[in-house]
């Protein structure tokens, strides 16, 4: 079954993030950049039901959830 997602960029879900939305649920982003997000603060982000393709090294993700999709999911 193919899911819907909503394709969004780093930078605007960090900058989403910064306004005060945390629920980036069934969302696709895709970043080939390296340490993008080291230091960057998403404690609490909801990224359930999401396809990532980036690296979060770094990042701080204090009671996040992360029940991510398969990154080889259809997106649609």
């Amino acid at each position: 079954m193919k899911v819907k997602r909503q394709r969004i960029t780093v930078e605007e879900l960090l900058r989403r993030y910064a306004a005060g939305e945390r629920d980036f649920t069934k969302v696709y982003i895709r970043d080939s950049r390296q340490g993008l997000m080291k230091g960057i603060d998403l404690s609490g982000i909801n990224l359930e039901g999401s396809a990532l393709s980036f690296d979060f090294s770094g990042a701080i993700l204090r009671k996040a959830k992360l029940l991510i999709a398969n990154r080889r999911s259809e997106v649609g």
